[in-house]
């Protein structure tokens, strides 16, 4: 699957991307970006391992690091970041982001089943989000081994790249 059908298939996905500014991009080169009206910040590196996991398998991790960011449990959201996410997003920066993204989006309601994206070898796992005030998405990025390679808070509508 290339990389236009990608985004395609994850037509519902945001341009408001918040966490912290990183190396922003999938392993291939391109990057994800926002719109020059959105707050932008995330995070993402690009280093990848050889094993391999079906994208089904990651779907419970990326929801149980979802609901440890709405809980407020910031150290287990981060605990699966590859060392690079490690450096570049820490529990609280996250923690920071989180609470920047609901003063934008309102309070976190519930969110939606994960949607599969596979792009190289990494996996896109998207979880729409209700918030309060308007509908946001979550999205994270594992390599093969299960680890961290990229984390966003967003706005519905941007497309995997």
């Amino acid at each position: 699957m290339n990389i236009t059908q990608a985004a395609a298939i994850a037509g519902a996905v945001g341009s408001m991307m918040l966490g912290i500014t990183g190396c922003q991009g999938s392993q291939n080169g391109s990057a994800e970006s926002s719109s020059p009206t959105s707050s932008a910040v995330s995070a993402s590196s690009t280093t990848s391992t050889p094993a391999a996991a079906s994208p089904n398998a990651v779907d419970p991790l990326a929801v149980e690091i979802l609901d440890a960011i709405t809980r407020g449990d910031f150290d287990a959201a981060t605990a699966r970041f590859d060392d690079q996410m490690k450096r570049k997003l820490p529990p609280q920066d996250l923690a920071s982001s989180w609470r920047t993204y609901q003063e934008a989006f309102g309070t976190y309601q519930t969110h939606g089943g994960p949607q599969d994206v596979p792009l190289g070898d990494l996996t896109v796992v998207n979880i729409p989000l209700e918030m309060q005030r308007e509908p946001g998405e979550f999205r994270v990025t594992f390599h093969p081994d299960q680890s961290v390679a990229g984390l966003w808070l967003l706005k519905p509508g941007t497309p995997v790249a």
